[in-house]
């Protein structure tokens, strides 16, 4: 084939795809923003649903690292014993149970945050703000800080007694539950509105542990009936420690009261800063 029938071939040849592809991109106009916007009235909220699947997935799945954890098992095992000690020996005062728990919060606060309650725990972890296995560590760390704080009362003080409500009519039965709910939603509720900084009352470390030392102070005012424990770790124990020590395990029978009442008001008060505070704030300008 001569060279000017070869370049004749070459020009008759169709396009490939590639080419035509090529081609067609050149002339057709880029696509707009707008090609590719949702017209679905549902599309904010399902992603904000995406975003809420996304924060709990992570939060399954631990993410601080191994030191960190021993660090928390260790120093919240220590605040929880300390406060439980002053629990014991302030024999039920109000007021000295609060300083106690400011002793403990200022002691451990800046190591694992100074939570010394399962219920606080558990609130954190209802805003997504630890983990579950997190969450775990620090009721591990709790639960025996308190019976280590109860056996250090025992020792030295030669008496440990723990709160404690006798069985009684369902209604009041429900009236303690709601009690202790109540107590432990208020007191929650101060350490979110403390701890976080777009909602904070105060950036001096000691004025924002002493407010929520005085929310505690308020929360068991409310709680009086039960003897304002809103603290699971405490309730179990400093309970089973005095059942071991008078060899009467009969006290336990309404335990439930102080574990599910402070986890359920605790779970409420973080929903409500979250869906209910937080949005009635005044807007910045």
């Amino acid at each position: 084939m001569s060279q000017e029938k070869l370049l004749q071939h070459i020009e008759d040849e169709p396009q490939s795809y590639a080419q035509q592809y090529q081609k067609q991109k050149q002339q057709s106009p880029p696509p707009s923003e707008e090609q590719f916007e949702s017209k679905d009235p549902q599309k904010e909220e399902l992603l904000k649903k995406i975003e809420i699947l996304e924060t709990r997935l992570k939060n399954t799945i631990d993410d601080k690292p191994y030191s960190e954890l021993i660090r928390i098992l260790i120093w919240e095992a220590l605040g929880t014993a300390f406060f439980a000690y002053g629990i014991v020996c302030s024999r039920g005062n109000d007021v000295m149970l609060s300083v106690y728990l400011f002793g403990a919060i200022f002691l451990i606060g800046k190591i694992t945050g100074g939570h010394v309650n399962p219920a606080v725990s558990m609130s954190f972890y209802s805003s997504n703000e630890i983990s579950a296995f997190t969450m775990r560590v620090y009721w591990a760390a709790q639960v025996g800080g308190a019976i280590a704080g109860a056996l250090a009362a025992f020792v030295i003080v030669g008496r440990v007694t723990s709160p404690y409500i006798a069985t009684q009519p369902i209604e009041w039965m429900i009236a303690d539950f709601c009690g202790e709910a109540l107590g432990t939603f208020i007191f929650c509720l101060f350490i979110h509105i403390q701890v976080h900084p777009q909602t904070q009352l105060t950036d001096n470390n000691l004025i924002g542990i002493g407010i929520i030392a005085t929310a505690l102070y308020f929360g068991r005012i409310l709680t009086y009936h039960t003897g304002g424990c809103l603290n699971p770790a405490m309730g179990v124990g400093l309970g089973i420690f005095e059942s071991l020590q008078d060899g009467n395990w009969d006290r336990l029978i309404n335990i439930w009261i102080y574990i599910f009442g402070p986890f359920s008001g605790a779970s409420l008060a973080s929903e409500f800063y979250r869906s209910v505070y937080v949005g009635l704030l005044p807007k910045k300008q």
